[in-house]
């Protein structure tokens, strides 16, 4: 880790802010976090959260490999060939070749140098109280907060073990401070403590004061800083990521606590996608409306074309399912809006028939449905709550309410089962299913080859390894 933080701040000039990306994403410059933006002003610390935002678009972490790229790869989503041998290697849970071992590290790498980042707006906030005007103090510290424990979650779904309150195992530092200083790492549960404190601290000074709440996802158009609040980890973003952590630690109680209250909100902020935006000239494919928290992503196009453009890429490159698994998978329900939106193509490549994942297609239109990569659905609000309330009547209810939502027919039952069949039809590109087959410590999970069959993974092939660079600094 000491290694990390030695790089971040050797490319530091003398300001304020210090920051060791050089090579930005080729996205609007005046928001990227830079060596001018300092904190004397209330502007650069607006220029500074919103370069976090910028970043978070990275393809080391959310604009491929932890969104639709290395963990669904992980996942089985895809049939990749023997001609793309390095996405095979992984595929198959070898995590020890070049190419794994260069995306783990960038994703370790990426997140930490973000946290520091993020680390550098909350300190200097305190130091510079003074120049923060209105609420602004509250909003920026309640996003930053929120944004540390979202790249600070996912990095233990990845590295960490599946959570065990008495495990004495350490696993990854979670980093406060903006500093040289070594922070070590944690057992889980003191990991989880610092975690759950930041998401509570972010929803204490987001709560009355987020125009999310008076106005919605467009949020207070009167202020640009203040608008597109689907487009930032808002109040309820930060609500959503409590029911994801303590879904994740296995607190039954408040999981389902939390998966109420985004729920109690769905209809007024965050509405079912109308079916009629799935075929319109410029169709929803990402279901814009149910995004509670997303990244605008100016080159998400380039996914689809390096990735998953099934009528010009090769085998060696493709990520894309078999047609027959994918229709298994959608139990050949084919109006399904997740398979008729984004898998109804298809293309036959050396006698074999794919579907085409176009869900990250980008038409000629610049509306925010072609740029959202998203991060919090008002979705797994609905299958957490129907796996997790004890009343039968309300977890069938909550699973019908959802599929009715998909174009897909209610039904009298709601056991396990059905949440892992509707699961794995959810979240396609989105990087959640093999965090949910981690936490539940899944041995067997559908493959990608076969229509029926299943691939075996031992449970420690879910905790990654933390990059060699950084083990020897611990």
């Amino acid at each position: 880790m000491k290694r990390i933080i030695n790089h971040i701040l050797a490319a530091a000039i003398l300001t304020a802010f210090l920051t060791s990306c050089n090579d930005w994403l080729d996205i609007q410059p005046s928001d990227r976090i830079a060596e001018e933006n300092n904190f004397s002003s209330q502007s650069g610390f607006k220029k500074a959260l919103n370069g976090v935002y910028v970043e978070l678009n990275r393809d080391a972490i959310y604009g491929r490999n932890l969104s639709c790229g290395f963990v669904e790869v992980l996942a089985q989503r895809y049939a990749v060939s023997d001609e793309n041998k390095s996405v095979k290697e992984y595929m198959l849970f070898r995590y020890d070749g070049s190419d794994a071992k260069s995306i783990i590290q960038n994703i370790w790498n990426t997140s930490y140098t973000l946290i520091a980042n993020i680390n550098a707006i909350i300190s200097n906030a305190e130091t510079h109280k003074d120049v923060l005007t209105g609420n602004n103090y509250r909003l920026i510290c309640g996003e930053a907060l929120a944004l540390r424990a979202y790249l600070h979650f996912d990095l233990f779904r990845l590295f960490g073990p599946a959570y065990d309150e008495e495990s004495t195992v350490k696993t990854i530092p979670y980093r406060t401070l903006f500093s040289l200083d070594v922070e070590p790492q944690l057992t889980p549960k003191d990991f989880f403590v610092r975690l759950e404190k930041d998401i509570h601290d972010a929803d204490s000074l987001l709560n009355g004061i987020d125009p999310v709440i008076e106005y919605g996802v467009a949020g207070d158009t009167r202020d640009d800083f203040l608008k597109y609040r689907n487009l930032r980890m808002n109040y309820y973003a930060v609500q959503a990521l409590a029911m994801r952590v303590y879904y994740t630690k296995g607190d039954d109680e408040k999981a389902l606590e939390y998966a109420k209250k985004v729920i109690e909100v769905q209809e007024s902020h965050f509405p079912w996608i109308k079916p009629g935006r799935l075929t319109a000239a410029t169709p929803d494919r990402v279901f814009t409306s149910e995004v509670i928290f997303g990244l605008q992503n100016l080159q998400r196009n380039n996914l689809y074309t390096s990735l998953f453009d099934g009528s010009n890429l090769k085998l060696s490159t493709l990520l894309a399912p078999r047609t027959d698994v994918a229709k298994q998978i959608f139990e050949n329900d084919q109006v399904d809006y997740r398979y008729s939106s984004s898998l109804k193509n298809q293309v036959e490549i050396s006698g074999t028939q794919y579907s085409v994942f176009n869900k990250y297609q980008g038409e000629s239109s610049d509306s925010l449905c072609n740029q959202l990569i998203p991060m919090l659905r008002v979705s797994e609000a609905y299958l957490i709550a129907a796996e997790l309330s004890t009343v039968k009547s309300e977890r069938l209810a909550y699973l019908n309410e959802f599929r009715n939502h998909r174009g897909i027919r209610s039904q009298d039952f709601a056991d396990d089962y059905d949440i892992k069949i509707e699961r794995r039809k959810e979240f396609w590109g989105e990087g959640q299913l093999w965090f949910w087959y981690k936490r539940r410590q899944m041995t067997s999970i559908k493959d990608a080859i076969s229509a029926y069959g299943e691939t075996k993974i031992s449970v420690d092939k879910y905790v990654l390894p933390i990059p060699d660079s950084e083990t020897k600094y611990n």
